[in-house]
C-alpha cells in the first residue's frame, strides 16, 4: 500500500471516505486508462479496410459508397475521442502515478477477442 494509506490515522473522515472510494474505483480507472489501446487496434483495422474500399470506389454502387463514407466518418469521430482520452490520460499521469491504478485493474481485465 502507498504511504497515503499508511497515514490514515491523520486523515479526516471525509478524506478516509475519499480514499475508500478511490480504492473501489481503481479497477474502473484502470479500465479507462487501457481503453485507448484496446480500442485503437481494431479501429485501425476498420479505418484501413474502409480506406481500401474508398480506393475501389469506382466498383461500388452509390449506396455502398455512402456506407463507406459513413464508416469513415464514424471511425474518425471515434479516433478523435480516443485521442482526447489519451491526452487526458497524459495530463493525469503527470499528476499521479497511474501504474498502481493500472495494476489494480489487471485482475478484472477481460480479453477482447
Amino acid at each position: 500500500m502507498s504511504n497515503t494509506l499508511s497515514t490514515s490515522a491523520t486523515l479526516s473522515e471525509e478524506q478516509r471516505k475519499d480514499m475508500a472510494l478511490f480504492e473501489r474505483l481503481k479497477p474502473y480507472l484502470g479500465h479507462c486508462l487501457t481503453l485507448n489501446h484496446d480500442l485503437n487496434n481494431p479501429l485501425a483495422g476498420i479505418i484501413g479496410y474502409a480506406e481500401f474500399l474508398q480506393e475501389e470506389a469506382d466498383q461500388l454502387s452509390d449506396e455502398h459508397k455512402e456506407f463507406v463514407d459513413q464508416i469513415m466518418t464514424c471511425a474518425e469521430r471515434m479516433r478523435r475521442v480516443l485521442e482526447n482520452l489519451s491526452e487526458e490520460k497524459i495530463a493525469l499521469s503527470a499528476e499521479l502515478d497511474l501504474s498502481e491504478v493500472a495494476a489494480a485493474y489487471e485482475p478484472f481485465r477481460k480479453p477482447l477477442d
